[in-house]
């Protein structure tokens, strides 16, 4: 379970080049169709009957691995499929929104997982900057890293091309920044505890 993970991820066009670029002996990947329930206030019996959640949960601990005991889902952690359960998004406004609505679910359905640090966000870049030369390149994941970059390469030569989203990455800058465990850039979602 340790060196295994799941991608969740938006629709099968976000989904479609991780599943080309990821390791199958060890990565799963699981694209969800339209925006996901917000659980906040739904009901039990709405949460039951949205496929999407039903088949996260199974993807997570089996068919055999969670119930409901009085209007309540309960679930077994000794089940659990995954290492790490990934969130992968584009760095926009949208895909915020998606990261948001996933950890929603997470913390009122299943928040063991949060708080054992099960929980990871991927870092799509928002800009590739071409060198030169044009064989040279960087990813950069958001606004600051650009105006970083800017500072330290004043005076040099260079093209910034903003990146479209997963669903138009190729197999290769996807595999170099979502899916090489060496090279990528993800975050594990930890909940703070509040002094009182």
């Amino acid at each position: 379970r340790s060196k295994c993970e799941i991608y969740i991820t938006e629709g099968d066009s976000a989904s479609g080049m991780l599943k080309d670029a990821r390791n199958k002996q060890y990565q799963a990947v699981m694209p969800i169709r339209g925006k996901m329930l917000n659980v906040q206030d739904a009901s039990m019996d709405k949460i039951l009957g949205n496929a999407e959640i039903v088949t996260i949960m199974d993807a997570f601990f089996g068919p055999n691995g969670w119930r409901v005991v009085d209007k309540k889902i309960e679930y077994d952690m000794d089940k659990l499929r995954y290492g790490k359960i990934i969130i992968m998004s584009d760095a926009d406004v949208d895909g915020a929104h998606i990261k948001n609505l996933f950890y929603t679910f997470i913390w009122n359905i299943c928040p063991e997982l949060l708080k054992q640090g099960y929980i990871y966000a991927g870092r799509a870049p928002l800009y590739k900057i071409t060198e030169k030369n044009g064989k040279s390149y960087t990813y950069l994941r958001d606004d600051a890293e650009l105006e970083n970059y800017r500072a330290s390469h004043k005076g040099e030569k260079y093209d910034v091309g903003r990146m479209k989203g997963l669903g138009e990455m190729g197999v290769e800058e996807t595999e170099e920044c979502l899916t090489d465990m060496e090279k990528r850039v993800i975050d594990q979602i930890t909940v703070n505890k509040k002094k009182a």
